[in-house]
């Protein structure tokens, strides 16, 4: 198994790699996070569908005022057959979407625990946040949608981040963390220098 050359990122491919295997994809395969949600039990449902049954404040406050600060989240509590309630903000970039509902499989395939909820300033009541689980579930769902075996190949060959993120399907800002996250930036300003 081809590995990162970051240590850190070494334990999130063996994950991402395994996450790909449910769906017996290659390395090169294209991932289709919304065929692997319910193989590890979360049932997407429709924002609008679901918010047509909310107040109308809150309704607007989910998809008009604060449509860019939240991208997707699973209910904490589950079913009565195990799985779990998943929202993703369609307003979102549907490449962005992919990493979102990545990161929201990541958290269910590690069994990480659901945060609790805790009062703001203001008096809403929000989910908390567990830096160390979202490292990770980030990490584990961008390595499954960008294997290191198939990215490294096309970084040595001077592939830009366009580039990638277009033979991929996902967004610049993925491809930009995954050539950090694995060590390979110096790597890639190398190829793009020689390139250039």
């Amino acid at each position: 198994m081809l590995l990162p050359f970051s240590t850190g990122a070494r334990p999130w491919e063996t994950h991402g790699l395994a996450l790909r295997k449910r769906l017996n994809l290659s390395v090169h395969a294209l991932l289709d996070p919304f065929k692997l949600a319910p193989l590890v039990g979360l049932l997407l449902l429709d924002l609008d569908e679901e918010c047509a049954r909310l107040p109308k404040r809150s309704r607007q406050q989910l998809l008009i005022h604060g449509k860019k600060h939240w991208s997707g989240g699973v209910y904490a509590k589950p079913l009565p057959d195990g799985s779990r309630i998943c929202i993703l903000n369609s307003r979102h970039d549907p490449r962005r979407l992919k990493i979102t509902l990545m990161e929201e499989v990541a958290h269910i395939y590690l069994r990480h625990s659901p945060t609790g909820l805790m009062s703001s300033i203001d008096g809403l009541r929000m989910r908390g946040y567990d830096k160390k689980q979202e490292h990770e579930a980030y990490g584990v769902g961008a390595a499954a949608l960008l294997p290191w075996a198939a990215v490294f190949p096309v970084i040595n060959q001077g592939m830009t981040v366009g580039e990638m993120a277009e033979q991929f399907q996902v967004s610049p800002q993925l491809v930009e963390y995954r050539i950090k996250i694995t060590g390979a930036h110096t790597l890639y300003k190398a190829r793009q220098r020689a390139r250039g």
